[in-house]
C-alpha cells in the first residue's frame, strides 16, 4: 500500500537528516563519536521505524480480511438473486 512506502520514506529522511547533520571529516581524522543523546535518538527512530512497518503490515492483513468478506458477501447476493452492487 502506499502508506507503507510513506512510513519508509519518513525514516529513510530522518536517517538522511541524521547523516547530514554530523559533521564531516576528512580521511585524516577519526571520526567522532556520537553523542550519547544521537546514539539514543537514532536507537528510537530505529524503533518507531519498526513498529510502524509492523503495524502497517497488520492493517494491511485487516483490510485485506475486509475486502475478501465484502467480495465474497457480493458473491452471495449475486447468486441469491438480489445483484450485487458496485
Amino acid at each position: 500500500m502506499k502508506t507503507r512506502s510513506l512510513y519508509a520514506l519518513w525514516a529513510a529522511g530522518g536517517a538522511v537528516l541524521l547523516a547530514l547533520a554530523a559533521p564531516r571529516s576528512t580521511p585524516a581524522q577519526n571520526p567522532p563519536e556520537l553523542s550519547p543523546q544521537a546514539a539514543a535518538l537514532i536507537n528510537d527512530l530505529a524503533v518507531q521505524a519498526r513498529q510502524l512497518t509492523e503495524n502497517q503490515a497488520l492493517i494491511d492483513a485487516k483490510v485485506n480480511k475486509i475486502a475478501e468478506a465484502v467480495r465474497q458477501a457480493r458473491l452471495y447476493a449475486a447468486r441469491a438473486g438480489k445483484g450485487a452492487s458496485k
